[in-house]
C-alpha cells in the first residue's frame, strides 16, 4: 500500500511539473513574439524538459497500472499528452504556427485537467 501511495505522489509531482512547464512555455512564446528573441532558446529547452517529465510520468503511470491492476487513465492520458507534445514539437520546428499555437492551447488545457484529476484521485 505504501509503495502504491509513493507512486501516486510521484505521478502527481511529475504531471504537476509538466503542467507548470507548459504554462512556462506560453510565457516564453509570448516573450519571443514580443521581441525577446532569447526566449525562443528557453522555449525549446523547456519543451525538451517537458518531454522528459512526461516520459517519466508514463513510466510511473505504468507502474501504477501493472503490479496491482490499477487504473488505466493515468497511463493513457500521459501517453496521449506525450504524443500530442511530439506533434507540437514537430509543428514548431517546421514553423507551422497555424498548428503549433492552437495545439499548444489544447495541450496546456489537457495538462492542467490531468493535473487536477491526478490530485483528486484517492491514493490509499
Amino acid at each position: 500500500m505504501l509503495n502504491r501511495t509513493r507512486r501516486w505522489w510521484g505521478f502527481r509531482g511529475l504531471i504537476t511539473a509538466a503542467s507548470g512547464a507548459y504554462l512556462l512555455q506560453a510565457v516564453l512564446a509570448g516573450q519571443f513574439l514580443s521581441g525577446t528573441y532569447a526566449s525562443l532558446g528557453w522555449h525549446q529547452i523547456t519543451a525538451t524538459c517537458t518531454d522528459v517529465l512526461l516520459v517519466c510520468a508514463i513510466a510511473v503511470a505504468a507502474s501504477l497500472r501493472w503490479p496491482d491492476s490499477g487504473r488505466w487513465w493515468p497511463l493513457l492520458t500521459s501517453a496521449g499528452l506525450f504524443l500530442a507534445s511530439q506533434v507540437q514539437t514537430a509543428s514548431g520546428a517546421a514553423r507551422l504556427l497555424a498548428v503549433h499555437v492552437p495545439l499548444a492551447v489544447l495541450i496546456t488545457i489537457a495538462a492542467v485537467v490531468l493535473t487536477v484529476l491526478a490530485w483528486r484521485e484517492p491514493v490509499a
